[in-house]
């Protein structure tokens, strides 16, 4: 029989769930004649036994509801058709060894890339020993450590510096300013006392926004953006230059995979931090399922308002001209498609939903570097396969 806990969840009958009111009311002789009062009686007493028994979880909580308003935070403007949120959601049977629990589970790939202890950049979170940082020229930005175990415990961390170490202005914190060179790689080294664990961060100096000029950026077609008070235009553009090209923005990607599409010699992008702790936490999730892909195929990363244009898309706020927002599939066959991740034969809509279902995962676990965002299946048309998509709106959005 096995452990009780471990069976498949059992839905409650639509039939009990939705007994008529009159069945359930309580006994009124007068109201009701006797045969029916004997037939209402066994019925609320049978929806309580079922209700304890291993798994209980009503029917209508094993289907997605409707998909909550997000008021200005409206879905993507994609040309390809999505999956429905009820069949990205429908699960396929789990691979064999798979979790389905939200705890973080150890994992040897987690291991290799998780730093013994986190940084805090910025807004962002890092317990990755890599991770690409775009700064502006001449901007100060401050670095710390995410967790103090009690006194004395910073003591020791040392930031490295191409010019040496830096002092700290208390244990574990520091501020750094970035060179003046737009178009630079930096890279800057947290070391432990401890256990001489660390974290370098490749940090990026931008192309401020400032100096793109009718649309362009020394050449490369921009275009305009169309941005808001609550989202004002990225602060600057990364020269992807060849010799950048293959520097780790975090311990499974490249810089390579976020460039846009469109050609140009160098080509720019808008790349967050966000963004690739949002990958990488994914990609951890993806081998913790037991898929050993060595890292996830970005079909479209950032896009410029231009190109974005030129694809057919009409919103002027897709996240991919923020560089916070990825289109991706698992691709470890190097044929351009969705590997066949669920053992049916093909690669479709059900790794799709399996990979769906991973990024939830990640996103319900809300570890502290994983900011929420938009989460989307798109079908295969005739010229790719299935996708994900995600970003890092800072609120939830599904469609």
């Amino acid at each position: 029989m096995g452990n009780p806990e471990s069976r498949t969840r059992r839905p409650v009958p639509t039939a009990l769930l939705r007994t008529p009111w009159y069945l359930c009311m309580p006994l009124q002789p007068s109201r009701f004649p006797t045969p029916v009062l004997f037939a209402a009686i066994p019925i609320p007493f049978a929806v309580f036994l079922w209700g304890q028994l291993p798994g209980f979880e009503p029917e209508e909580a094993l289907s997605p509801g409707s998909p909550p308003a997000y008021g200005e935070l409206a879905p993507e403007d994609n040309p390809f058709e999505a999956l429905p949120l009820e069949l990205a959601r429908e699960a396929p049977m789990p691979l064999p060894g798979s979790a389905s629990t939200p705890e973080v589970r150890p994992h040897p790939y987690s291991e290799e890339v998780r730093a013994s202890f986190r940084i805090r950049v910025r807004d962002a979170v890092v317990p990755y020993r890599v991770l690409g940082v775009t700064v502006r020229p001449g901007e100060t930005v401050d670095i710390e450590l995410d967790e103090i175990w009690g006194e004395g415990a910073a003591e020791g961390f040392l930031l490295r510096t191409p010019d040496g170490v830096e002092t700290p202005y208390s244990p574990g914190r520091w501020t750094w300013t970035a060179p003046q060179t737009p178009g630079e790689a930096v890279p800057l080294r947290v070391e432990s006392p401890v256990d001489m664990d660390a974290i370098t961060l490749n940090v990026l100096i931008l192309h401020p926004f400032e100096a793109v000029e009718n649309g362009e950026l020394n050449g490369f077609r921009i275009g305009t953006y169309r941005s808001t008070p609550d989202l004002p235009p990225p602060p600057g553009f990364v020269e992807a230059s060849p010799e950048l090209l293959d520097l780790r923005v975090s311990p499974g990607f490249t810089l390579r995979q976020y460039l846009p599409r469109q050609e140009g010699n160098p080509r720019y992008l808008v790349l967050s931090e966000h963004l690739t702790l949002k990958m990488e936490a994914i990609l951890e999730e993806v081998r913790v399922e037991g898929i050993e892909a060595a890292t996830l195929y970005v079909m479209s990363g950032f896009r410029t308002p231009w190109y974005n244009r030129a694809i057919g898309n009409t919103t002027d706020h897709s996240r991919h001209l923020w560089g916070d927002a990825a289109d991706f599939f698992i691709d470890e066959t190097g044929n351009g498609w969705m590997d066949d991740l669920t053992g049916n034969g093909e690669g479709g809509e059900a790794d799709a939903r399996l990979l769906y279902r991973i990024v939830e995962r990640v996103q319900d676990r809300a570890e502290p570097h994983v900011v929420q965002g938009g989460l989307s299946s798109y079908r295969a048309n005739a010229v790719r396969g299935p996708f994900i998509h995600v970003d890092t709106r800072g609120a939830r959005a599904r469609w």
